[in-house]
């Protein structure tokens, strides 16, 4: 195999040959560089999250994490040879607590073939370059399309916040008191909420919680987003529902990326690689207990799979692509690599104690919202769709907590003691990740005792299964997911009060509880399909099952099983 400096040599050569262009003085590079240890990190990251292990909770300090995954000297080297070799200002390079990012401060001019010079040096040396401007937006990116970006939490009032909560048995004014939890949501592009906003909703739905006192952005915010686009909505969604269900529980808001690509194109994934990959390596002070990600797509080896399965039906590669680049919010991670790389910063995150919840998908098991529209090509990737199941990321990762979607029985007047699977709620199983030891009774015991299952040629039934658990989603996951992250905010903080450790990565308890005491943390939910429009897909059953995972959050049972470690 060539050296590093083999590979980097000509990479500089070219460089310096092309021309530059003039580039705003406060240009910013970031380099991410390639972790060392994955086995080791590996090992930590299960052992202090499986009860039993003589390490469960002994959540690993930035120090002790930067120990195991330093990246060596040499790419350390290189990367600061790349960063000269395009301009970067010396006295402002910086890297990262843990090592694994490299920033510097651009001077006059940059290479102006920056996109094909990024993608080669992410390809063959570093495990992702960004470029951005002052505001944090990588330069270049494609127009979003046009939507409302209202606020959307407009659920029926039989579906209020008050009513959620007696639903799951959650007290409505119980709130957290040791000021020692810190929660947080993120997203880039348009991504945001109004404070106003927020207040006039608390008042409606949960009175008493200190707004503006609680909820803030994040330091490392590079925008309080911006009104009309479909990111501030979600922004909105987010910020309501984990800010009423962790009530008074200090509430952060991120946007770490401006780019238009980022809102709704594959400028997305490096846009969440930037910020979780930045997040991994933060103060104790500034990382959060719990995280909530709302946004995602069609996983990058379904996007693969797609396009490949298209080419046979006389699609070339490159249309395929570019018409995903045209849909919203459909394939936003640009490689395995790039979903490998988000999937070890998670697990980096669920190392340090962190807690991390991520919305399963509006698509049910075929799609990412909706069956695609418009021509031919668009009624190939119907097609390969529903002869396949698609799972979506960073929900389908093993190092995060997927939540599906219920709604209640009766259109007209729903009933909260009865529970079904939202209509769309996403599930399914992993093209990229293995099942870990946790899943395998429960989701072993669900593929051979269900019946009317999918082709087992559509899915990769050895691999990891989602969601986890789930919640109320009238407005879609992007609703459950905080939800249930503001739930868990408060079980923190009822373990904080008893000088508990904060639970990080929650799988191996979720199931181990499951187990042993069926149904008194989360609710079966037993009514539901995640074919949407397809004629096949993932049946509810007894138990977990890939449309609601073990069911919806029964408040008592969560605090007997995880407030308190009595009863591991």
């Amino acid at each position: 195999m060539p050296s590093l400096t083999a590979l980097l040599s000509p990479f500089l050569l070219h460089l310096l040959l092309l021309p530059v262009s003039q580039a705003a003085a406060e240009a910013e590079v970031v380099v991410g560089l390639p972790l060392q240890n994955l086995v080791d990190l590996e090992e930590a990251f299960w052992a202090v999250s499986t009860p039993g292990n003589p390490r469960y909770l002994q959540h690993l300090s930035r120090d002790q994490i930067a120990e195991i995954v330093k990246p060596d000297e040499a790419h350390v080297g290189l990367a600061r040879r790349y960063l000269d070799s395009i301009g970067a200002d010396e006295s402002t390079i910086r890297v990262s607590a843990l090592g694994d990012r490299m920033t510097a401060t651009l001077r006059a001019g940059m290479p102006a073939d920056k996109d094909g010079l990024l993608k080669s040096a992410m390809g063959e040396i570093f495990d992702f370059v960004i470029v951005r401007d002052g505001s944090g937006s990588p330069r270049g990116g494609r127009k979003p399309a046009a939507r409302a970006g209202e606020a959307r939490d407009g659920f029926p009032s039989s579906y209020s916040v008050g009513s959620q909560k007696k639903a799951y048995g959650i007290p409505e004014d119980l709130f957290a008191t040791t000021g020692e939890v810190l929660q947080m949501v993120w997203g880039p592009g348009t991504f945001g909420y109004s404070p106003s906003s927020l207040r006039s909703f608390a008042q409606q739905n949960c009175p008493g919680v200190d707004t503006d006192g609680k909820v803030a952005f994040d330091p490392h915010s590079v925008s309080h987003g911006s009104p009309g686009g479909d990111n501030w909505g979600e922004g909105t969604l987010d910020v309501h529902m984990i800010s009423c269900f962790g009530l008074n529980v200090t509430t952060w808001v991120s946007n770490t990326n401006t780019s238009s690509s980022a809102e709704e194109g594959d400028g997305f994934g490096l846009a969440m690689l930037d910020f979780l990959t930045e997040l991994s390596g933060r103060k104790e002070e500034e990382t959060p207990d719990v995280l909530s990600l709302s946004l995602g797509s069609l996983s990058a080896a379904s996007c693969d799979l797609l396009c490949s399965e298209a080419s046979k039906m006389g699609h070339s590669e490159g249309e395929c692509r570019e018409y995903m680049q045209e849909q919203r919010q459909v394939c936003m991670f640009l490689s395995q690599k790039q979903v490998g790389r988000i999937s070890a910063a998670l697990q980096i995150l669920g190392t340090r104690g962190v807690t991390v919840f991520g919305s399963s998908g509006d698509g049910g098991s075929h799609f990412s919202f909706e069956p695609f529209e418009g021509g031919e090509l668009a009624s190939a990737l119907n097609e390969i769709s529903c002869k396949f199941q698609m799972p979506v990321f960073p929900t389908s990762s093993p190092y995060i907590t997927s939540v599906g979607g219920t709604v209640w029985e009766g259109k007209f007047f729903p009933d909260p003691s009865k529970p079904v699977a939202w209509s769309r709620s996403g599930g399914g199983f992993s093209w990229e990740f293995p099942r870990a030891d946790h899943q395998q009774n429960l989701v072993s015991g669900y593929l051979q005792n269900t019946k009317d299952l999918p082709p087992v040629s559509s899915y990769n039934q050895t691999n990891r299964a989602y969601p986890d658990i789930s919640a109320v989603a009238v407005d879609g996951t992007s609703q459950s997911s905080p939800t249930v992250a503001g739930i868990f905010s408060l079980i923190t903080d009822l373990r904080k009060q008893q000088g508990l450790q904060p639970l990080g990565f929650l799988g191996p308890r979720l199931y181990k509880n499951a187990e042993a005491y069926p149904g008194e943390a989360f609710q079966d939910v037993v009514d539901g399909n995640t074919a949407t429009s397809c004629d096949n897909g993932f049946p509810a059953a007894n138990g977990w099952d890939p449309v609601t995972g073990l069911g919806r959050p029964n408040w008592k049972g969560l605090v007997k099983h995880f407030a308190a470690d009595d009863t591991l």
